[in-house]
């Protein structure tokens, strides 16, 4: 019979061999960083780590996440969660777990990564310092759009079975990676400290999330808007204009292009106020889409419209932004603020070409620009070609000629 003090020598030192490999648990951070939206129904973001605190290095063997995402941030859509492949910063073969959505809690179920283990039985690790490196950059796309709210990317810390929710987890060895590791998971019995998005996970934590991601909640989501319009002078008929850019002679442009326009986004009260510029290429069909800033969305503005050789024109009255929304210069007079634009023919109308010296006016102070490209036999991308061949000629002139006669000038607000 073994001596009670020799036991309970033994015991205390099974004790205390427990607790120096926890006193060894590292202290890390995981967040989210470099959030972008690629388009208005894609979303991308990168999932970090790093040592924090008195831990200067750890190896990181496997990771899992859940990520919960704000519901209204998803609509009524649906998403596909992808690994942005060639992006993670973890030794090979990086992260590699699969991806499931929990439509009902609206959270990312991001599994742990697999086959991190050698064919000889021995892992494979990722050695952690304090500066932040890469477990994944998820691709988040949308059916639908993503509303113009913050998404509040938040990381679980409970997990439960139906619907599958994982919580966000990791597997580690303070140094020298074998094929046994510990783990760490919320409510473990754990030494050191675990950061989610900045905050110290405690087991007392109330909702059993991280807080929303800061960094990922100050990314403006983007307004695509539609716009038709066509150029008087490029026009040819039947819906289509000239490929000024190809005709030009400009490098790398399509056929399907005619020229760039510029949009102005102007407050309603004070028109005075530009909100937003953007500019964008006119297809010979007259179409052009423009991406405004989300602190655009459920407003209304004045829509501004300008080209290099064409009258500034502006909306009949202010226009509702919102994602996927249009407006069409082109089918009616009384699109375009009083009533100021050029019939074409069957039905559509453009806005007047002629303006070559940009001050609103089509008036003698712009012949000087043609009369001397005229004479100079020029061709090119010149403000003077307004019929849009790539040449100054007679063909320009009857655009000028007719409008400088009409007093054609910009009507604003």
């Amino acid at each position: 019979m073994k001596h009670p003090l020799i036991v309970w020598f033994c015991a205390l030192l099974l004790i205390s061999a427990t607790e120096s490999v926890r006193a060894q648990d590292p202290s890390f951070a995981v967040y989210v960083d470099n959030p972008i939206y690629v388009t208005q129904n894609q979303f991308e973001f990168d999932v970090m780590v790093k040592a924090i605190g008195a831990t200067t290095t750890f190896q990181l063997r496997t990771f899992q996440a859940g990520i919960f995402i704000d519901s209204a941030w998803v609509g009524s859509g649906s998403l596909t969660i992808s690994n942005v492949l060639g992006t993670t910063q973890l030794s090979v073969p990086g992260y590699n777990g699969n991806f499931q959505w929990n439509a009902t809690d609206k959270i990312i179920n991001c599994s742990v990564n697999l086959g991190v283990r050698t064919s000889s039985g021995s892992c494979v690790s990722t050695s952690i310092g304090t500066a932040p490196l890469r477990i994944a950059r998820l691709r988040v796309v949308n059916s639908s759009a993503f509303a113009c709210i913050a998404p509040n990317i938040k990381f679980n810390y409970t997990q439960n079975a139906s619907p599958l929710r994982l919580r966000t987890s990791v597997s580690w060895r303070q140094a020298g990676c074998t094929v046994n590791y510990d783990m760490y998971y919320p409510n473990r019995p754990y030494t050191g400290q675990a950061y989610f998005n900045g905050e110290l996970y405690s087991a007392t934590d109330a909702d059993g999330k991280s807080p929303a991601s800061t960094i990922a909640n100050s990314i403006p989501c983007s307004v695509p808007f539609n716009l038709t319009v066509f150029i008087e002078g490029f026009y040819l008929g039947a819906g289509a204009m000239q490929p000024v850019l190809a005709n030009s002679g400009v490098a790398g442009v399509s056929f399907s292009e005619t020229d760039s326009i510029l949009v102005e986004l102007r407050d309603v009260t004070d028109p005075s106020i530009i909100v937003s510029t953007l500019t964008g290429i006119l297809t010979t069909s007259g179409n052009a889409t423009f991406v405004f800033p989300s602190n655009t969305a459920n407003n209304s503005y004045w829509l501004v419209v300008k080209h290099r050789n064409s009258v500034e024109t502006w909306s009949a009255a202010p226009i509702a932004m919102s994602t996927g929304g249009t407006y069409d210069f082109s089918d009616n007079s009384n699109k375009a603020y009083g009533d100021n634009l050029a019939f074409v023919g069957n039905g559509v109308y453009a806005i007047y070409s002629g303006d070559m010296n940009q001050d609103q006016f089509i008036d003698p102070f712009d012949y000087p620009i043609y009369d001397i490209d005229n004479l100079s036999f020029m061709s090119g991308y010149n403000v003077s070609d307004l019929n849009g061949d790539g040449f100054t000629d007679t063909y320009d002139y009857s655009f000028y000629d007719k409008n400088a006669l009409d007093f054609i000038s910009a009507i604003l607000p």
